[in-house]
Formats: C-alpha cells, structure tokens, sequence
C-alpha cells in the first residue's frame, strides 16, 4: 500500500534515524513517502555511534563510517585539505576511490558521480565543484539552482538492484552574514538496517563541508525516501532499537 506522507523531525541524524526504524516497526517494517528533517547535522555522539556499529559488527553489516565514506570522505577533509585537494586525491590515478574500489564491479560511489560524473560524450564533470565555485562567485545567493545528479538515465533508472538508491541532490541556500547552506536528498530505496544510519551521517558530514567551502553555515538536511524499509534481521534490529 502507497502511504501518505509520513514526516519526522529531529536535531540530530542519531535520533532522527532511530524513530524511523521505530515506525517501520509499527509499519509492518515497511513505509512509503518518508520525509525526514534532521535540524542540526553538526550535532554527533560518539556514544550512541559506539552502540550503532557495535550492532553491525555483531550481524556482519558495514560500521557507519565505511557507508558515510561513499557520500563523503571526511577523512580526507579532517587532514587540513580543502575542497580541490580532496576532490583530486579522491580521483587521482591510484587515489582514495581507486584504491577503494580496485575490486568492485558496480557503479562506483556517490561521492564519485558527484564530482566524477562521466557523461555518454566522455566528458567529466564535477558537480560539487562547480556548486562551490557558483556559490563563491555569484554576487546574488540563489536560493534553489544548486542541484546534483546521481542516476544516469537509461538502465540506472528501472533497475530493481545493483543502481545507486540515492538519486538526487539539492543544496538550499539560504542568504545572509554568513549565507546558511541545507540539503534536500532523495532515495529511491532506502534500508534501514544497512545504510540509512550511515547515509544520514555521510549527508550531514557533506553539508558541513559544503558550508565550510563557501563561508557559510550548516543547515537542515531533508531526506525523502520513496520506500524504506528492513528485510533482515528485523528481531534483533528491534531488540537493539527498544534498548536504546
């Protein structure tokens, strides 16, 4: 059944994530049309992360910094770095995605096709960086021209598995001393147990960036998920989730 809307507000990703799951719960463990809005993304306790990730490692699932690193490496930006070096160590030759995904056959990262965006004529383009550039430049702050493509149209966009979930990025300025920066994302599909946690931290991660980048101040991240849902696991998610 196609639901309305279902709507939820939190200060944090932590807490904001944690309800969702409580209303997939309730839900059968599905729910269509989910929006979320986490009004902080600076806020993070460290805590409440040690018991997410101690979770995954029990039930073999990815600990929440590896999913955040697919939207953004926070780690290549805590070393001093601004945004060109991280975006050129990150896609160098034998650099950060390489390395990382020597291996993989599939479609690569977020993060890459954010500013790696390899188009049919063979041309790259880099789409963050064109946004800070526009936002750096621009003498007039627009509010809603700033937008990111992940998909590629074609087999990316009726593929059931195996295609990025994360299809599409807004950033939301907001103009004053300084201008405040927000993020709209939208998922296609969107697990619960394995990478919402981590996609919240990643989103919230890359605002702060982008904030950072501009001279400006993080805002809210708004993330609508078409269908959410957790398909394995479920007892022990709900047992970790009523302990908490």
């Amino acid at each position: 059944m196609i639901n309305e809307p279902v709507t939820i507000v939190h200060d944090s990703f932590q807490e904001a994530w944690l309800e969702v799951v409580r209303n997939l719960i309730a839900s059968q463990w599905e729910l269509r049309n989910l929006v979320v809005q986490i009004r902080n993304p600076t806020i993070f306790d460290p805590r409440f992360n040690d018991r997410v990730d101690g979770f995954a490692r029990a039930h073999n699932l990815l600990a929440s910094k590896h999913v955040a690193y697919t939207i953004f490496p926070a780690g290549l930006y805590r070393n001093g770095s601004d945004a060109t070096s991280v975006f050129r160590v990150y896609n160098r030759h034998n650099g950060l995605y390489e390395r990382l995904h020597r291996r993989a056959k599939d479609w690569g990262t977020y993060f890459r096709r954010m500013t790696h965006y390899e188009a049919k004529d063979g041309t790259v383009v880099n789409q963050l960086g064109k946004i800070i550039n526009a936002i750096r430049s621009r003498k007039t702050l627009s509010k809603a021209a700033y937008t990111v493509t992940i998909q590629k149209p074609g087999g990316e966009t009726v593929r059931p598995l195996g295609g990025p979930c994360l299809n599409y990025l807004a950033v939301q300025a907001e103009p004053g001393h300084p201008p405040m920066l927000g993020l709209m994302a939208v998922y296609r599909n969107h697990d619960f147990l394995k990478r919402a946690y981590g996609n919240y931290r990643g989103l919230c991660q890359l605002i702060a960036f982008l904030a950072k980048e501009v001279g400006g101040v993080p805002g809210p991240l708004t993330c609508i998920s078409s269908h959410a849902y957790v398909h394995r696991n479920r007892t022990a998610l709900r047992a970790f989730v009523e302990s908490m």
